[in-house]
């Protein structure tokens, strides 16, 4: 048992040595693309039309610099939990970020384009043509074009799901990883009955905020790690790796 143990740890670093080590974004031939925004300070926030302040500040010792950094449960690129949007979750374990099923926000994942002028509207969904069975899908919208996170303010009338789009994909389709290229998943005079719509089964799990310059529509595999806290919404570091790649 212990030799397996062993042998299980060593593989683990084997692993995590071979991407380490590579400078290119490439490992064993696989492209890798990382979609998370950095998170840094004046970076836009939702709602501001300042950036966020003081999120990360250091501090010169001796011999070594330390840092603290307060960010905000939804600052970046992030996960929304049930209790984001049912306040009376929050206290009842297996609704925050730390209960979230880590196989939804792991696998494989379609990246579509949807159209610039509009929002994601049930007309929307149905135009894309998702295939039947399709468990993660990446919107990207007019968001990603626009550039709206190089602005250092938040932008208002953003590209996000409707009321219609959120209850159609609900209703339609197997999806249970909705991400998207800004700050929300749902239009800003909608948030509340689309983040009603999409988390109100718990299997859901919105993934906001993601960086998708330069990433084409087509199939990947993706991974995103939240951090495990006990709290409504978490910061996550999000990849995507070619189909071909496992």
């Amino acid at each position: 048992m212990k030799k397996s143990i062993s042998c299980l740890v060593l593989l683990s670093l084997a692993c995590i040595a071979s991407f380490a080590n590579t400078s290119d974004g490439q490992s064993d031939g696989c492209k890798i693309y990382d979609i998370t925004h950095p998170i840094k300070n004046n970076m836009p926030t939702f709602g501001s039309l300042l950036g966020a302040k003081d999120v990360i500040k250091e501090f010169q010792g001796k011999a070594t610099i330390t840092g603290t950094i307060t960010v905000g449960t939804h600052l970046g690129t992030h996960v929304d939990a049930p209790s984001h949007i049912f306040p009376g979750l929050l206290g009842q374990p297996g609704f925050t970020v730390d209960a979230l099923d880590l196989k939804t926000l792991m696998g494989s994942v379609l990246v579509v384009e949807t159209p610039k002028d509009k929002n994601i509207t049930s007309e929307v969904m149905q135009s894309l043509q998702i295939p039947p069975g399709t468990n993660r899908v990446i919107f990207k919208t007019a968001n990603t074009d626009n550039r709206l996170m190089d602005t250092g303010f938040f932008v208002p009338n953003y590209t996000g799901f409707t009321a219609t789009g959120a209850d159609w994909l609900v209703k339609n389709t197997n999806i249970t990883f909705v991400g998207i290229d800004y700050m929300s998943v749902a239009v800003i005079d909608e948030i509340v009955p689309v983040h009603i719509t999409l988390l109100t089964s718990h299997k859901i799990i919105p993934v906001e905020n993601l960086k998708l310059d330069g990433i084409a529509p087509g199939n990947y595999n993706v991974l995103c790690l939240p951090l495990k806290v006990v709290a409504e919404a978490a910061p996550v570091r999000c990849i995507l790796l070619d189909a071909a790649c496992h």
